[in-house]
């Protein structure tokens, strides 16, 4: 099972949940009834459910082990990310003709990447605080699943009703 460190945040994703909770104090929130992902569209493919305690995210990742994709979470957001190091390729993007040509293959037609190229960053943005300290990962089949718990005060609670 993959444990997701919540202690590798970025400083520009804390900066965005400090100015967002600075104008939720000074406006008040204004939360989204469903939660809102940035990134490439289709880069990787995710899908994100409700269920009564977490929400799920799953993502496909074929060829991808748990090494290679950085999880972290702080907030209300959730990143998931893949850059590879400069030792993996170099910074400039490929071409068309690198692409279709490698050391041993030349291709006549090329979508699926290698795993070198194959970088990205997606956020999703919960519309209730999420519990950081127990978000897990498990990675099976190509398929990245990650359990979200909600914060005790954004779980649905039965009020008993009192007659006198």
């Amino acid at each position: 099972m993959l444990r997701i460190n919540s202690q590798c945040l970025s400083p520009a994703l804390a900066f965005r949940t400090d100015m967002d909770q600075l104008i939720a104090d000074v406006f008040g929130s204004q939360q989204d009834s469903i939660p809102s992902i940035s990134g490439r569209r289709g880069h990787p493919a995710v899908d994100v459910w409700e269920e009564s305690k977490d929400y799920v995210v799953a993502m496909d990742i074929p060829g991808l082990s748990e090494r290679d994709v950085k999880i972290s979470a702080i907030g209300r957001d959730l990143k998931l990310e893949r850059s590879a190091g400069e030792e993996e390729h170099s910074s400039k993007a490929p071409d068309e003709s690198e692409l279709l040509t490698t050391a041993d293959k030349s291709y006549l037609h090329r979508e699926r990447r290698d795993r070198n190229v194959a970088n990205f960053e997606r956020v999703i943005r919960f519309p209730f605080e999420i519990d950081v300290e127990h978000v897990e990962g498990n990675l099976e089949a190509g398929v990245l699943t990650i359990r979200v718990p909600k914060v005790a005060s954004a779980k649905p609670r039965q009020i008993n009703i009192q007659a006198h």
